[in-house]
């Protein structure tokens, strides 16, 4: 992308991107206030509907109340049988009078006694009817309270049952008063919501099973939207006719409605709707007003349209405004970039340098480059004249210095061979001192008893017991003798297998316990002087084809180590050295100390060339560097460590029984013997 465009992109973002978030935030927020104004709206209209039906049902109960005082009821109720024929006509003429006052509603009154019988009733061939399983009835003799019940749903249409308690003189319940009332009244009060008219909203009136007794939406679905209810209470309300059955399969079940505020799919139709609900106060019902999805979201809708339109608009002149200022600031740094292509590739450059500002200073600045870049380039040619022969001059000298630099590690290497080599000399010439000191005394002691037995021989003062004591000394020093003197031939047939092995580190078959016993053999004068005590577990028969003179050196390392880092500071210790078979062609050497340990910062340098801790202490950094090469390639096996600082450390050496074929020894033999040893 071209420095303009790049420019055009960040200034229309830096501008673009704020407007974006704080429009966003501010449809949020407006959207939360406008969701709170509608909730509200939703509750009032709810709220209005509500009352009016409460009012009606209050004036009807409040009504009912006063006729059930009437003194005719209470006469007749109180009259005989004899007496109550007299009165039936004064008593038809007062139920008559109740049902005037709402004539189109109201369709007939009764009065009944106190078990439920029908004794009058406006509506001809009910009389003698018994009534006392019905819910109204019930309530208003339980409750002593007058209460308003159903609608029932039967073939000529939905029926509300109100019922006030009648009392005697003494307040004691004789009759209940009833009114059977048109639910169609209350189809009237759900028409009547102002909210409506155009707007698609409609109220729904619930009664406490959930059933829609009155449904201003399509008032054939009175009776026919039950909400919130499950399979066994439906079965239920169909058989108590708290439902219309006239349509077989037109029952619709919906969601339950929760007072508040509520977005539930009423109708089942797909389509989710936000209900607000209210209780009603006198009748145990529900109003249920509902607004489509789209007439709620509607302001939202025309108010997000302003908004794009308005950030469409802003955009466009935000982009154009940014296109100006991009072309611009552009335009001279394209001139510079032209120009500073020109001076990388050497040609002249037609820089601004007249420009004003901060380009100005920025071409001037290239001027003075180009022309410092210029000498640059001139000197630099120069140089390449003469390059190569100095690269010529400096690679025999870095080649001289690699070879001194290997010359010398092979110094450090055969000393470091030779100063364990000088060791071992020291320790079999200590070690060879008390088995040939104890010779020489016993044989000083012989030659002393000897001169003596002469002299007695000579002056003919011999004796048996003398000779017999000199018999049994002479038995007692041959017998010392000898066993010193193999102690010392042991000694020094240790000495040169090992010497040897460890000088011309040819390849051979060796029993690996013998090798590993008669190293310790040549070392224990050095162990003995530290107070390090050995433990020897070697597995016998182990028969390796292999270099012994490297594993002895391997071995010689790890005492020595051992010696100088691992029972630093301490006046004993102790080493454990294991030999054993590893898998069928293989075995595993194991050289382990109860010393320092190795910190776990220093365990992943320990095979690395002149690391030591005791530079200048008797540590040379090589012994293990050594070791790390003698197995891995002469012996071609490989070497595991394991440390604990505090408790020790531990070495294994795995080596093949038989060895690789291809490791040549012999030019190190050659230069050992050149060495003189």
């Amino acid at each position: 992308m071209r420095i303009r465009g790049q420019l055009l992109l960040t200034l229309a973002l830096v501008a673009l991107v704020p407007l974006y978030i704080t429009g966003w935030i501010a449809l949020q927020a407006n959207e939360y206030a406008r969701a709170e104004r509608e909730d509200s709206a939703l509750r009032a209209r709810a709220a209005e509907v509500a009352s009016a039906i409460d009012t009606y049902a209050a004036a009807t109960l409040e009504g009912l109340r006063a006729d059930g005082h009437l003194p005719g009821l209470r006469r007749f109720l109180a009259a005989d049988d004899e007496r109550r024929t007299l009165l039936v006509a004064e008593l038809v003429d007062t139920l008559r009078n109740t049902v005037i006052k709402d004539p189109i509603h109201v369709t007939s009154a009764a009065l009944l006694d106190r078990e439920g019988r029908v004794m009058v009733d406006t509506e001809l061939g009910r009389t003698g009817i018994s009534e006392a399983d019905k819910a109204w009835f019930k309530q208003a003799v339980d409750s002593g309270l007058p209460s308003l019940v159903g609608p029932y749903f039967e073939k000529d249409g939905a029926t509300l049952w109100a019922s006030e308690p009648v009392r005697d003189g003494g307040g004691l319940i004789v009759g209940v008063l009833r009114l059977r009332i048109a639910a169609a009244r209350l189809q009237e009060f759900v028409r009547q919501d102002p909210a409506r008219e155009g707007s698609g909203s409609f109220s729904i009136l619930i009664d406490s099973a959930g059933v829609a007794i009155a449904h201003g939406g399509d008032a054939r679905l009175q009776g026919r939207v039950v909400i919130g209810a499950d399979a066994a209470t439906l079965t239920r309300l169909v058989n108590e006719r708290r439902v219309a059955t006239d349509l077989p399969g037109s029952l619709k079940r919906s969601e339950a409605l929760a007072e508040g505020m509520n977005w539930v799919d009423v109708d089942s139709d797909g389509e989710v709707e936000r209900v607000a609900v209210v209780p009603l106060r006198v009748a145990p019902w529900r109003l249920a007003l509902v607004e489509p999805r789209q007439n709620y979201f509607a302001p939202y809708a025309r108010l997000t349209m302003v908004v794009l339109a308005m950030g469409l608009l802003l955009t466009g002149l935000i982009v154009g405004a940014a296109w100006l200022v991009s072309a611009r600031i552009a335009k001279p740094l394209v001139q510079l970039t032209d120009a500073a292509e020109r001076i990388g590739s050497g040609s002249a450059a037609d820089l601004p340098t007249g420009a004003s500002g901060e380009i100005g200073q920025l071409a001037r600045a290239f001027e003075a480059r180009d022309h410092r870049l210029r000498e640059s380039r001139e000197a630099l040619e120069a140089l390449n004249a003469t390059l190569e022969a100095r690269v010529e001059a400096r690679t025999v000298e870095l080649t001289q210095a690699l070879e001194r630099l290997e010359m010398a590690q092979d110094e450090l290497v055969r000393s470091e061979k030779f100063s364990a080599l000088g060791n071992l000399v020291a320790g079999i010439a200590h070690e060879l001192n008390t088995p040939i000191g104890n010779s020489v005394t016993v044989a000083s002691a012989l030659i002393a008893q000897s001169r003596k037995l002469k002299q007695d021989v000579e002056a003919s003062q011999l004796r048996r017991s003398s000779l017999l004591e000199y018999v049994d000394n002479l038995q007692d020093a041959a017998s010392l003798l000898d066993r010193n003197l193999e102690r010392a031939r042991d000694l020094v047939a240790s000495f040169k297998q090992v010497s040897v092995d460890r000088v011309s580190e040819k390849r051979r078959v060796f029993d690996l316990a013998v090798t590993v016993r008669e190293l310790v053999t040549t070392m224990m004068p050095l162990l003995r002087k530290h107070g390090v005590e050995v433990e020897l577990l070697l597995e016998e028969g182990i028969s390796v084809d292999s270099y012994p003179g490297p594993l002895g050196q391997v071995l010689t390392n790890f005492i020595n180590n051992a010696l100088i880092h691992a029972f630093d500071g301490r006046d004993q210790g102790r080493l454990s050295l294991t030999a054993a078979r590893h898998g069928a062609d293989a075995c595993v050497i194991t050289c382990a100390d109860d010393g320092v340990g190795i910190p776990a910062d220093q365990i992943n340098r320990i095979f690395d060339p002149f690391f030591t801790t005791k530079l200048g202490r008797g540590g040379s950094g090589l012994g293990l560097s050594i070791v790390y090469n003698l197995v891995n390639g002469v012996l071609g096996g490989r070497i595991e460590v394991t440390s604990r600082p505090g408790e020790g450390t531990r070495f294994s050496v795995f080596i093949p029984l038989t060895a690789h074929p291809g490791h040549d020894m012999e030019e190190d033999d050659a230069d050992v013997d050149s060495a003189g040893v």
